[in-house]
């Protein structure tokens, strides 16, 4: 026998929509880290940190955590309520 799929209930979906809303707050917190970067790199950050560097790197992270939010969501059957 194969194992069902779990189940994708109410609780399930809204925690994942919570997941995918924290996803987005830090893809555009890394677009405005970005649009404010200071016109001197130097201006405001600390040695060693690099401004475009940091947002390109929390998008990526961000985007792949919604690929793997997404493959975890496809792994659920769609429960439909009556």
């Amino acid at each position: 026998m194969s194992p069902q799929p779990p189940v994708l209930t109410p609780e399930v979906e809204s925690l994942l929509s919570r997941i995918d809303h924290a996803l987005s707050s830090a893809e555009g917190m890394a677009l405005m880290i970005s649009d404010n970067e200071p016109a001197d790199p130097t201006a405001h950050t600390r040695p060693g940190y690099n401004v475009q560097k940091i947002s390109v790197a929390m998008m990526a992270l961000s985007q792949h955590g919604r690929r793997l939010l997404n493959e975890l969501r496809q792994q659920y059957l769609k429960v439909t309520l009556h």
